[in-house]
């Protein structure tokens, strides 16, 4: 894994978590929800201060190149969290849908 490879993830990291923390101290994200932000961003920190870790896991998985391993797990991570939150999207929209039916006939019901 090259110098500047190692360099942007540690940036990266630290902006991603300087982000999560002013959202949560702004209430725009809960801090539950940000626990896996946290945690994500602290897994790209372990990989770019000790690439040997992902050397031994690229050798151990076949992939030719750290920095590939390190993107595939990063992408892998983030299409997980993306239909996690479909999943909520999808949910919370239902939720909605009969909340306003029932909100809808008891309206009517009081008319």
């Amino acid at each position: 894994m090259s110098g500047t490879l190692r360099i942007w993830l540690i940036i990266a990291a630290l902006v991603l978590f300087a982000i999560v923390c002013v959202m949560v101290r702004r209430e725009r994200i809960r801090v539950a929800d940000s626990a896996f932000w946290v945690v994500f961003s602290l897994v790209v920190l372990f990989f770019a201060i000790f690439p040997q870790v992902a050397y031994w896991l690229t050798s151990l998985v076949g992939i030719q190149s750290p920095s590939n391993l390190v993107f595939a797990v990063i992408i892998a991570i983030l299409i997980l969290i993306d239909m996690a939150s479909s999943a909520k999207i999808s949910r919370l929209t239902a939720k909605l849908e009969e909340l306003s039916s029932k909100l809808a006939l008891d309206e009517d019901e009081t008319d």
